[in-house]
């Protein structure tokens, strides 16, 4: 396991019965609330929300449509969250650039303030375009904050923090990973310190 993945999920482990709660809790409740009003599914799509935390947004999701819904997260006690909360729902562990699913097997992948936890971006885009059906979308949410906040979060409060958090992107950086990766991007987000795209796979 990379090194801020496993502190991700040190961390999470020990967050998770309480996790609403916490100041980490509380600050991703705005993405995914956005997130869930955005999006738009439709009965007996096959949805995957990737770094699911304890369950809370793929579970809006699901109840916007008939939907088969799945969440994989690096923390096991946050799983364990999961399955007690949401037992309609498939969870299982996993990191973000392995994940355990097939070819082509899903219609929508979906990841909310995770992107700037990984330590390859890269590596969880080859992975969604594996997984993706032709023609399936992606959702992704993420920390937006200009210059000089931005050296100063990944310089001062990220070490302080230490919760896995890697680097955070600035608009263009964030769109680049899904032009470069062959998505279209069909709708974007930026306001406050929210930013948010979705795309369709060519």
């Amino acid at each position: 396991m990379e090194k801020f993945a496993k502190r991700s999920q040190i961390k999470y482990d020990k967050k998770a019965p309480k996790y609403d709660k916490t100041i980490d809790g509380q600050y991703t409740a705005k993405f995914k609330r956005k997130l869930i009003e955005t999006i738009t599914v439709s009965d007996n799509e096959k949805v995957l929300d990737v770094g699911c935390g304890n369950g809370t947004l793929i579970c809006g999701i699901s109840k916007k449509a008939k939907i088969h819904a799945h969440g994989v997260d690096i923390s096991p006690k946050m799983i364990d969250e999961c399955r007690a909360r949401h037992p309609h729902i498939n969870f299982k562990v996993s990191v973000a650039d392995e994940l355990p699913f097939g070819e082509n097997e899903f219609d929508v992948v979906t990841m909310c303030c995770v992107l700037h936890h990984l330590d390859e971006p890269q590596k969880f885009f080859d992975e969604v375009k594996r997984i993706l059906k032709p023609g399936g979308r992606l959702i992704i949410s993420d920390p937006y904050y200009p210059p000089p906040l931005k050296q100063f979060a990944e310089w001062v409060v990220f070490p302080i923090h230490n919760a896995g958090d890697k680097q955070l992107f600035t608009h263009n950086e964030f769109r680049r990973f899904f032009d470069e990766n062959g998505f279209t991007v069909t709708d974007t987000y930026n306001r406050g310190n929210v930013q948010t795209i979705t795309a369709k796979m060519s």
